[in-house]
């Protein structure tokens, strides 16, 4: 037994003692050769950094004008240093009350002060803000008092000295925002309160116009009292940045849209040195936008949307008062107004007739006779749908016998289904082209002007839509497919339905069907065969998938007539139209836009070879002259007095659908008396409920679901266009594109107003860029 106990002792003399070499040899490690790495922790960990934010770099127009910089704002700040708390109230209030008796704002009261310095604990050794933004000579004063503790930081914020002006080029400052922090705060190196750009030429080149900030390096001891200064690193501004943008042509060119869309709303007259023109009333119109191009280079010389922003309500923080205010007018209208949206370069439309150009230049590398006058009989009738000419339509009269200049200055759309299609509808006979046409062949021109594609500037902007029989396809395709899935009760067995993906897979099937060129009884026997269709409704479906989507899958003639006059799916920007016209200009050499002064020069472009035939493009631009000179064209009687030459087309673009002015629920409870007598609102709520319920797939959104409970409680007898028969229809948009002087072009413009309705409201703010423009660089005048 004693021999055990002395075993145990032994061994646990042998433990302690071996603890113990441990413990000694880690202290020594600790304090003496590890001695300077925990020293350097200790210090890191008691070293506190205070910064002042520097200025960004200046955004100048080409002439180097200022048009973005940043302002610096003084803050008078106190901090503890080696002053006790009373020491320090009474300071405070000593700077407080001589920044009130030189009507300075303060920022705090005495008591949040005291409150403040009470409550600070480890972080006293950040500065207490008294007052922020003071004027210069508060800041001399005071400096001039010497108060102890106290000093004057300066921190710049972003400025924009003409307010809106060019917002949406420039863009706006903003928060970084939890999903940024990755990019901005661990991959750059930001702090987690900086502000970034946001949008526009503020975001693309932010790391160039970011400067760095002023950082000051305080120790502190365990009560957050400073004990020394460490440093003080200098603050460093931002890189400037020049743009392509001439400021007083940008001016000019946003009073001038302003103008215009404000008189069209009212139907006022549009006030100018170059004469006052009488708008025609468009009270839909609220937003637009117009673009001019340097034509040689691609430089943008202006560029405007309407409304417009501050980007200056974004510079330290915007309110929610302000923010809402800079929301789209009505939520449920894709076209509404909406002030911080880029219309320019964000909104593809259907450009019209000013699409023309484009038709007549295909036309004529297949063959056209230029010479050769068509006659205009007013309408095409094509699978029982008319294809009119605008003058047919409105007053049921023609243009007679149009050559391609007069087609062109008076827009005569039968002249153009005609070059299109290769063939004189009016006496049945083919032009004889030496090349077949096709939709094809005009689209690869629109391409070739750089149609339907992004531009290459340096902010966010749309491609646009350029038509195509794929496109078409799959555009029918899924409508086929959303009607197939709004109507799966109507032809599908019901038990068939509770399997969702399967009901998916049978109508994929039906879908596909599409691609193989088959007869109503070939649709009706694979239906007959399928398992999930209701046998009474099997004619039935067989004959809307056949007639009303498998035979409109390939292009067709009226395919081609929408997209000779610029209509159907032709979408494009306004950016992307001045640009066309500028490829126009250049005899079809298509520049890479730009908004970066000096970032490509004109002589890398003229070495560019065009495919086009300057005889044609030459043709084409003294045609587009006529447009402005000729007493009988469009646009003759806005710029009849202009000083200057200029080419231009005209275009008054149709828009498909019915506006929403109000959430469906609320449209329907108003209208569904009119729409269907019998049926209630609160049957079409239970009936949308049971949708939403059953097929949460199909059925998000309250408004998909009310509408089909209205279907479905009128027993299929109310259809989509009967629910819209009450909401308004969309009025046109109205375009004019323009080339100056026209006898060797300079600048190529372009205009749209949203629901303009008619193409000459858009006209005055292209005389207005190419006047201020001309008067600029002393054209010579023709009169």
């Amino acid at each position: 037994m004693k021999r055990k106990e002395k075993s145990k002792h032994s061994l646990m003399s042998i433990f302690m003692s071996a603890l113990g070499i441990i413990l000694v040899g880690r202290l020594f490690m600790l304090t003496v050769a590890e001695s300077d790495k925990w020293k350097s922790f200790a210090e890191d960990m008691s070293v506190r950094a205070v910064y002042e934010t520097a200025p960004r770099g200046d955004i100048l127009d080409r002439n180097g004008n200022v048009i973005a910089t940043s302002r610096a704002v003084y803050s008078v700040n106190i901090n503890r240093s080696d002053m006790d708390k009373e020491s320090m109230m009474e300071t405070a209030s000593s700077v407080m009350a001589l920044l009130q008796e030189m009507n300075e704002d303060i920022d705090v009261t005495m008591d949040e002060v005291r409150e403040n310095i009470s409550d600070s604990g480890y972080n006293s050794y950040m500065p207490i803000t008294l007052a922020e933004d003071i004027s210069e000579t508060a800041v001399e004063a005071i400096k001039n008092a010497g108060y102890k503790g106290v000093n004057i930081s300066t921190n710049y914020v972003r400025e924009y000295p003409n307010g809106a002006f060019a917002s949406h080029i420039l863009g706006y400052l903003g928060r970084i925002t939890p999903e940024e922090e990755e990019e901005y705060v661990d991959e750059k190196g930001y702090r987690k309160d900086a502000l970034i750009g946001k949008d526009g030429i503020e975001k693309k080149y932010e790391q160039h116009l970011k400067g760095t900030d002023s950082v000051s390096k305080l120790q502190v001891d365990s009560s957050g009292d400073v004990t020394k200064i460490l440093g003080k690193s200098e603050v460093k501004k931002g890189k400037d940045l020049t743009l392509t943008l001439d400021s007083e042509l940008q001016k000019v060119t946003e009073e001038a849209l302003q103008q215009a869309i404000e008189k069209a709303s009212e139907g006022g007259t549009f006030e100018s040195e170059y004469g006052d023109q009488q708008m025609s009333y468009a009270e839909n119109t609220g937003s637009g936008a117009a673009v001019a191009i340097d034509v040689k280079t691609g430089e943008v010389l202006s560029m405007a949307s309407f409304p417009d922003f501050d980007p200056n309500d974004f510079a330290i923080s915007i309110s929610e008062e302000k923010w809402a205010s800079l929301q789209q007018e009505n939520p449920y209208d894709p076209l509404s107004p909406s002030p911080m949206y880029n219309v320019a370069a964000m909104t593809a439309v259907q450009p019209g007739s000013t699409f023309k150009p484009v038709t007549a230049l295909a036309a004529m590398s297949c063959g056209l006779d230029e010479n050769k006058y068509l006659y205009d009989d007013g309408a095409i009738t094509l699978g029982g749908r008319s294809y009119g000419c605008f003058l047919w339509n409105d007053e049921k009269d023609t243009h007679g016998y149009v050559s391609l200049k007069e087609a062109l200055k008076v827009s005569c759309n039968y002249y153009f289904y005609d070059i299109a299609a290769g063939k004189d509808f009016a006496s049945d006979k083919s032009l004889d082209y030496d090349k077949t046409i096709n939709n094809d062949t005009i689209l690869k021109y629109a391409k070739d002007m750089g149609l339907g594609q992004k531009t290459g500037i340096e902010i966010n902007e749309s491609s646009g839509t350029i038509p195509s029989e794929t496109l078409k396809a799959e555009g029918i395709k899924m409508s086929l497919t959303n009607y197939l899935l709004a109507e799966e009760e109507t032809y599908f067995v019901k038990d068939t339905l509770k399997d969702r993906k399967q009901t998916r897979k049978n109508i994929e099937k039906i879908v596909k069907w599409s691609d193989k060129d088959l007869t109503l009884e070939e649709i009706i026997g694979k239906l007959t065969k399928e398992n999930f269709v209701k046998e009474d409704k099997i004619e039935e479906l067989a004959s809307v998938c056949k007639y009303t989507y498998f035979d409109q899958i390939k292009w067709t003639r009226g395919d081609t007539f929408n997209i000779a006059i610029g209509q159907g799916d032709n979408a494009y920007t306004t950016l992307q139209m001045a640009n066309y016209m500028a490829a126009l200009a250049n005899g079809g050499i298509k520049n890479d836009v730009t908004l970066i002064s000096g970032k490509k020069s004109s002589q890398e472009n003229l070495q560019k070879k065009s495919s086009f035939n300057k005889k044609d493009v030459d043709y084409i631009i003294d045609a587009m002259t006529g447009v402005t000179k000729d007493s009988d064209g469009s646009l003759y009687g806005v710029f009849s007095s202009f000083p200057y030459s200029v080419a231009a087309k005209t275009g008054t673009a149709q828009r498909a659908g019915k506006k929403n002015s109000e959430d469906e629920r609320e449209y329907l409870r108003r209208h569904l008396h009119l729409i269907a007598p019998d049926i209630s609102m609160d049957q079409v709520e239970d009936e949308a409920k049971r949708l939403k319920k059953e097929y949460p797939d199909i059925y998000e959104e309250d408004s998909t679901a009310l509408r089909r409970a209205v279907i479905n409680k009128s027993k299929n007898k109310i259809t989509s266009d009967d629910i819209d028969r009450y909401k308004e229809v969309y009025d046109s948009f109205a375009w004019t594109v323009a080339l100056a002087p026209a006898d060797d072009p300079q600048i190529a413009v372009a205009v749209m107003l949203v629901q303009g309705k008619t193409s000459s409201n858009a006209a005055p703010v292209v005389r207005e860029i190419i006047g201020k423009y001309g008067d600029n660089l002393k054209w010579e005048k023709s009169f």
